[in-house]
């Protein structure tokens, strides 16, 4: 089954569980061998890894919306949703099922990683070596439009469809199972190779195609799984290297984010932001939940 990836910090936990009353003694469940009330359960959620994992998460995510949230844009969010929506297709629902997850979830956690991106960044030294290899590596924007197959043999027949003459719009009106873009004949937001949205294997393929109206010769799969075929439908020059500098110290943060090299050090700039925050947990069963963040950095700073 299909994830969610492409730069998610995806935490799917039981749904309306935080708004449930520590000392309620609300009856969940009864049977012959006894009920469970809503404090039974919250106690015992407590003390597993998944709850703690989710109270560091509500923590860490509350420190850091309240801090640097507003370096996140509504339009920032919704852009990230339509264009990694538009990946899955017709399968988007149940990607979001086996998730455990709703639409507003799945924005939330978008939010969510986008919010630690600009906390990261904000805390981040990026050296003059990180950039002028990323500058090396980038590549500009383009334009593309897109069909979400089926499978793989659809994305095929949606070739053979173009190679025999049949237009762009088309082939997209006949063969993608995805319509975001659907007025636009499947054309997405223009992006470069700093995009946290486009699918790695999509923006890999889109940047060999040369001119425009030029489509891939055989099935994109993505890492998620689905099946794409692209045509360019604009390129740019290049720009220099002081215009893009920003964007390309924000893909370095991303990519330390999911880098396991780099847990270390993302903790201890989370810890030293909760730290500054002045944290202090309450509960004793959740005593130890930030650890890891909160110790993050201290004996290497005395």
């Amino acid at each position: 089954m299909r994830k969610f990836i492409w730069g998610l910090l995806t935490v799917i936990f039981i749904g309306g569980l935080v708004f449930l009353s520590l000392n309620s003694s609300k009856t969940l469940m009864t049977s012959d061998s006894g009920k469970i009330t809503e404090k039974q359960f919250i106690n015992d959620v407590k003390k597993s890894s998944a709850g703690q994992q989710e109270f560091a998460n509500m923590t860490i995510n509350k420190v850091l919306d309240n801090q640097y949230g507003g370096n996140v844009s509504k339009a920032d969010i919704q852009n990230a949703y339509d264009t990694q929506k538009a990946q899955y297709g017709d399968s988007f629902k149940s990607v979001l099922a086996s998730n455990n997850a709703t639409e507003d979830q799945f924005k939330t956690n978008i939010k969510n990683n986008l919010v630690m991106n600009a906390a990261i960044k904000a805390n981040y030294k990026v050296t003059d070596k990180q950039i002028n290899q990323a500058y090396k590596d980038y590549h500009q924007n383009i334009t593309i439009s897109m069909i979400t197959a089926k499978d793989d043999n659809s994305a095929k027949q949606a070739i053979e469809a173009l190679k025999s003459g049949d237009s762009w719009n088309t082939v997209y009106k006949k063969y993608t199972t995805e319509k975001t873009y659907a007025k636009q004949n499947g054309q997405l937001p223009s992006f470069d190779s700093t995009s946290t949205s486009v699918d790695s294997a999509v923006q890999e393929a889109a940047f060999k195609l040369s001119k425009p109206n030029d489509y891939s010769d055989s099935p994109i799969t993505g890492s998620n799984g689905g099946f794409y075929v692209i045509q360019l439908n604009k390129t740019t020059t290049k720009p220099s290297l002081n215009n893009v500098r920003s964007k390309l110290s924000d893909k370095i943060v991303s990519t330390s984010l999911n880098d396991q090299k780099n847990t270390t050090k993302i903790q201890t700039i989370i810890g030293k932001i909760l730290r500054k925050e002045n944290v202090n947990v309450k509960d004793s069963q959740l005593k130890n939940a930030l650890n890891s963040y909160m110790t993050a950095g201290i004996s290497s700073s005395k």
